[in-house]
């Protein structure tokens, strides 16, 4: 193979694969392909200096903050949670050295002494891991731009550079760049659109007037722009659908690969891009016809030694008994670890004990590609190890040694032709055709572990790049990976807890529907266990208004007619074997709780957690939040006595009643009744995370009346209209009261009178949220 003296700089090592197979590249000199953070390497050489590895670096910074207040920067100093959170650290020192900030110039920023603290301590971590470093000769990305020469041999041997510039340079890395492209001729390829102008703002201060949405080509030596194109983006098509579940995502990306493959389209050219990269386990598990290859590679958690390590692991921070009994499970040998871990938060790890634990562990695997990356980790391990000065406490030195085998993967060589990859992996690489799923606000764009300590308006002082800065960059990415197909199927997750990305709305010009999909996928993943569902009209002759009506078969109805039918007529109930508590069950707890309370004479804290206590399960779940609960009763107690002193008393508790409302008779159980001079005050006690009461402006959809319900009884009760009905928000511990009372109960009486009928069909409702949770659904043929 020939090769020409150029340089061409991909973002990544896949961008390079598809260079080289591109058509065009047959019968030609080819040059030299690297990445571009294998072409800031060659280019960078220090003298009598050792470059550092991950697990050094985490070693020295450990070093770095002994006897320093780390709670006072959220971060705990235990070995184990200092493992997790040193990262935030470290990028903080990695951002402001890449991009040549001290942290003095932020403390004198600070104008207002936010973070006077703060500083003062990451202020001497840092001098700390400097002065480590220096001791020991070493290099870390954080103090390279003090020590870094040109390695000119290596730039020299090239007559012209070429970087595909697809991101962002630090401005370390930009002054490098610049310092290059005085030595050689250098251009760099990029694009210009409204997400990268932090990125491209250097090119303009260093005197290139750019324009946005434009394809450039600079040549940096000469200050010169070569080429610019206007961008020319289209898609053939495009596809944008929701649902309420992540797993049911699967069956829309399967249905879009044989879509796309029916098309004609090249099966090679079409990528899933996962914003959320372990989701890829889960896709494994439904991909049964084999579509798809995993750029990320497979995880080792279902491997023998994975399993082993995690339970040995385990084992030194937790003696519970379900940790033995995992021991046990996995069959280990408790000969060797009785021999090697008995003590282990006493003793060292020794250079013996390593040696037994890598055999022990390598007897387990069979796998010779694990096993050859397990070595390789041991190997450096070891060498990390037993190199320092100081010994390690055996369970710390386990814990880094599981991490890092943790983070191993295989290579996928059962693989399809569909490509799954993360976004960065995507970077420059052209596709026919791009299917992403989980377009969710909580996903994308993602949020970033370096913004800890600074707020974004320092940052921007300082010209630190801030949280936006970073979205933005994303969102650049995404743009791009979009415009460089020309069909795209994108499915986001829409549930209580999560939306599509506000982005989408700005990236697609087409109006984005919330309706959920799921229904019309279901068979790709289902239909081995499909059921057949009668879906006849259910029409019954009956007078409504001779039925009497609690509040909640009101809102049953309201709802979906054919849930009450199911429920209060045909009388089917719900059969449920789950461990997790049904959610009535912590509600009926609380509230029989308070009942028994404030019927005996004791008062306070203690007396109620007697009688909360006796309610203990033997469901481990409702357990929990049982526990969780004990907290808010003592903030219940709290704003009770504040409550109580201001002349509230009680009059009555779960008080039934039976009332006649515009010829229809309801019925209900009244939690509580306070009366101040002469006014009465309902009260409704609620433990929902997330209740929600209507407004003067949302009333007209409002299905729920159980105040309006509890009013007219106490009317009724009590001969008085001087009522106010309040619902008692356990959960924020907040009194919310009922606003629209007035104008719900004028719907409510309107309601009532079209409830004098001869006969009323029972139709399934529209709304799948209602259908998400509902205990009837399969009956009715809504999953």
């Amino acid at each position: 193979m020939l090769q020409s003296n150029n340089l061409l700089v991909l973002p990544t090592s896949r961008s390079i694969r598809e260079y080289f197979d591109k058509d065009k590249l047959s019968n030609t000199l080819l040059p030299t392909v690297i990445t571009i953070d294998e072409f800031f390497k060659k280019s960078l050489f220090f003298e009598n200096k050792k470059i550092i590895d991950e697990e050094q670096r985490f070693l020295y910074l450990n070093e770095a903050v002994k006897n320093v207040n780390l709670k006072a920067l959220g971060i705990s100093s235990s070995f184990n949670s200092f493992l997790k959170q040193s990262d935030y650290i470290y990028r903080f020192f990695l951002e402001i050295s890449s991009e040549n900030v001290s942290i003095e110039s932020i403390a004198s920023a600070d104008t207002y002494s936010y973070y006077e603290e703060h500083l003062e301590i990451l202020i001497q971590i840092y001098k700390n891991y400097l002065k480590i470093l220096e001791k020991n000769s070493a290099i870390d990305r954080i103090n390279m731009h003090l020590f870094f020469n040109l390695n000119r041999d290596f730039i020299e041997r090239y007559k012209k550079i070429k970087i595909f510039f697809e991101g962002y340079f630090t401005q370390f890395e930009f002054e490098l760049v610049k310092d290059i492209s005085q030595i050689v001729d250098l251009e760099i390829e990029f694009i210009s659109n409204e997400y990268n102008r932090k990125s491209i703002q250097k090119f303009i201060d260093y005197g290139f007037e750019l324009e946005t949405d434009k394809k450039y080509l600079i040549n940096l030596s000469k200050k010169e722009i070569v080429l610019s194109e206007s961008l020319n983006e289209e898609l053939d098509s495009l596809k944008i659908e929701g649902f309420s579940s992540r797993i049911n995502q699967i069956a829309f990306i399967k249905n879009s690969v044989v879509e796309f493959i029916n098309k004609g389209l090249d099966p090679s050219k079409i990528a899933l891009i996962l914003p959320d990269e372990s989701f890829a386990k889960v896709l494994r598990l439904f991909d049964n016809e084999g579509y798809f290859n995993y750029a990320m590679g497979i995880d080792i958690y279902d491997t023998r030694l994975y399993k082993t390590l995690d339970a040995i692991n385990s084992s030194l921070v937790d003696d519970e008994i379900k940790v033995i009994k995992n021991l046990e499970y996995i069959n280990i040998d408790f000969e060797f670890y009785n021999e090697i871990f008995s003590n282990s938060s006493k003793s060292f790890l020794t250079k013996d004990k390593f040696d037994k634990i890598c055999e022990y562990l390598r007897s387990l695997e069979e796998n010779r590609e694990l096993l050859e990356k397990f070595d390789e980790v041991c190997f450096r391990y070891e060498k990390l190890i037993f190199s320092q000065e100081q010994a390690i406490l055996l369970k710390d030195a386990f814990k880094i040694f599981f991490q890092k085998v943790s983070s191993l993967t295989l290579d996928d060589i059962n693989s399809g032709k569909i490509t799954v990859m993360g976004l960065l992996e995507s970077r420059l690489i052209n596709f026919d055709a791009i299917i992403i799923c989980d377009f969710n606000e909580s996903l994308i764009p993602k949020r970033s572990l370096k913004d800890k300590f600074l707020s974004s308006a320092l940052k921007q002082k300082v010209n630190l790049p801030t949280v936006k800065d970073r979205e933005d960059l994303q969102k650049y990415y995404y743009q791009r990976l979009i415009s460089n197909s020309k069909n795209v199927a994108i499915s986001f997750v829409k549930n209580d807890s999560d939306q599509i990305s506000r982005f989408a709305n700005r990236l697609f010009e087409i109006k984005i529907s919330e309706k959920l999909h799921d229904n019309e996928y279901k068979h790709i993943l289902y239909s081995q266990n499909s059921l057949k569902h009668f879906n006849e009209d259910i029409v019954l002759d009956i007078d409504l208004s001779k039925l009497i009506w609690s509040a909640s078969s009101l809102k049953e109805f309201l709802e979906c007619k054919r849930k009450y039918y199911l429920n209060h007529i045909l009388k089917i109930k719900e059969h449920n074997i789950s461990l997790k508590p049904r959610g009535y069950e912590l509600g009926n707890i609380v509230h029989d709780s308070l009942e028994e309370y404030y019927k005996q004479d004791k008062r306070g804290y203690e007396a109620l957690l007697s009688i909360f206590n006796k309610y203990r399960s033997e469901n481990p779940f409702l357990n929990l939040d049982l526990e969780i609960w004990k907290r808010k009763l003592k903030d219940f107690i709290e704003q009770e006595e504040k409550r109580f002193e201001k002349g509230y008393k009680i009059i009555a508790l779960e008080k039934p009643f039976l009332c006649e409302y515009e010829g229809v008779k309801l019925q209900g159980k009244i939690d509580r009744i306070d009366v101040l001079a002469d006014e009465y005050f309902v009260i409704d006690y609620k433990t929902s995370s997330n209740l929600k009461i209507s407004t003067k402006r949302t009333f007209e959809n409002a299905t729920d009346f159980q105040l309006e319900f509890y009013f007219l009884a106490l009317e009724n009760l009590y001969n008085s209209n001087n009522i106010n009905t309040f619902y008692y928000d356990l959960y924020n511990m907040k009194l919310l009261e009922e606003v629209a009372l007035n104008e719900k109960l004028e719907l409510l009486k309107s309601i009532i009178n079209g409830f004098k009928t001869t006969s009323v069909s029972f139709d399934k409702c529209e709304n799948n949220q209602t259908c998400q949770y509902c205990v009837y659904k399969v009956i009715c043929n809504k999953e």
